[in-house]
């Protein structure tokens, strides 16, 4: 077995053993992959505690069904064979925290690779079946066809359009922009009207394939901030929640049963996520391809800043933390600047400014803007001001004649 592809390096790579767990540390010395280069999944290798433990899991051993882990990758990978360079870039950019989509794509536009060779690749690097991709028709990015994916149901959101007489956001909109502006923004963004609080508006955030991921209901007072109130516990809050959240308090207020779409969205052993695409998703089906886009956090601050700046297509990540390569993965091949909330130490604009800098090195075409870093002053920052917050502030020393 000297030539075998799967080899026990003369310098090990260490892991814990299976069987002696924690109670010995890093005693396991893993199989290796000569064409590759990387490491077997962890459970392929040899206990340095040879009388003690014994542990030895070869990947030519042949498990019960007659197959052992080579016979596995060499019926995943076909017989023929595939330049190591791939399997080496693949597995940088799965230890880079990077989806199956990404790797795939990466190695198409980098390598030269075939979708199927690709995903052949990923298969291997991943240790598992492939998660299925297409191209988008429109921008040709690839994305995931995953398996079931539980989001709302349409009949849910459609209810939610309009009313907006009944919807504060909406009269912020008209009281600022004028009603041309105010009903192009509620049209352009899908803004719907929750009944969870007289006046809530609902952020829907819809993916790349058009499901309606999550919906964020929120009350806004006269100034475009959440409303905050005290619960009866004395804690302060703020008047936000989830359309999921809310149409399961309405059912069990009326003691009804939870229709099927929610009783999946609310199961822990579904993976649901409430808001895992970015909000404003749906304008890159309007918009020209080559038209840069502009991420910020909130939903409230890309539609207050798209008539403000026109030449972007306004998105949000939701929050700070949001930011990461699997949100951003519709956008590769655009041109996109991220506008950070201010914080009081610029701790937000460095953690941004950090992500962006991994991304590129994934391909992405992005920047960090540092507009508010420059103008803002120490209490806007102290304040945690965004891009809307500050544009408000300018805004509101106008007189009312100008404003539309």
């Amino acid at each position: 077995m000297n030539n075998a592809r799967y080899h026990l390096p003369k310098k090990a790579i260490k892991a814990d053993c299976p069987d002696c767990g924690h109670r010995y540390k890093k005693k396991l010395s893993r199989y290796v992959d000569r064409r590759t280069g990387e490491p077997l999944p962890e459970m392929y290798g040899l206990c340095d505690r040879a009388s003690n433990c014994g542990y030895h899991l070869s990947p030519y051993h042949k498990d019960p069904s007659g197959m052992s882990y080579a016979d596995e990758v060499k019926q995943r990978l076909g017989n023929d064979s595939l330049p190591r360079e791939w399997f080496i870039v693949a597995g940088k950019l799965e230890r880079k925290g990077l989806v199956q989509a990404n790797v795939i794509e990466a190695l198409c536009r980098q390598e030269g690779a075939t979708v199927e060779q690709a995903e052949r690749v990923v298969a291997y690097i991943f240790g598992k079946d492939v998660t299925p991709t297409r191209q988008h028709e429109n921008t040709g990015s690839l994305i995931v066809t995953e398996g079931p994916v539980y989001s709302i149901p349409d009949e849910v959101f459609r209810k939610s359009l309009g009313h907006y007489d009944y919807n504060q956001f909406s009269l912020l909109l008209h009281r600022y922009f004028g009603e041309t502006v105010a009903d192009e923004l509620l049209s352009r963004f899908q803004i719907g009207t929750s009944v969870l609080w007289p006046g809530a508006c609902v952020f829907w955030y819809i993916d790349e394939l058009g499901r309606k991921r999550g919906g964020q209901i929120k009350l806004f007072d006269e100034t475009f901030h959440t409303v905050k109130y005290i619960d009866q516990n004395g804690e302060k809050r703020i008047k936000t929640s989830w359309v999921h959240t809310a149409y399961a308090r309405r059912c069990d207020e009326q003691q009804k049963p939870y229709p099927d779409w929610l009783v999946n969205y609310l199961d822990e052993r579904n993976d649901v996520q409430k808001s895992p695409c970015l909000f404003g998703l749906p304008q890159l089906l309007e918009e020209p391809a080559d038209k840069p886009i502009a991420v910020v956090e909130a939903p409230k601050t890309a539609i207050l800043c798209t008539p403000q700046f026109r030449g972007f297509i306004w998105l949000a990540v939701g929050a700070l933390s949001y930011l990461n390569t699997e949100r951003l993965a519709p956008l590769r091949g655009r041109n996109v600047i991220l506008f950070p909330d201010l914080s009081k130490d610029g701790s937000a604009y460095a953690r941004w400014s950090r992500i962006a800098e991994n991304l590129r090195t994934q391909g992405y075409n992005v920047t960090v803007s540092d507009y508010l870093e420059l103008r803002a002053t120490d209490e806007q920052k102290v304040a945690g001001y965004d891009l809307a917050d500050y544009l408000l502030d300018q805004w509101n020393e106008y007189p009312p004649e100008w404003k539309h």
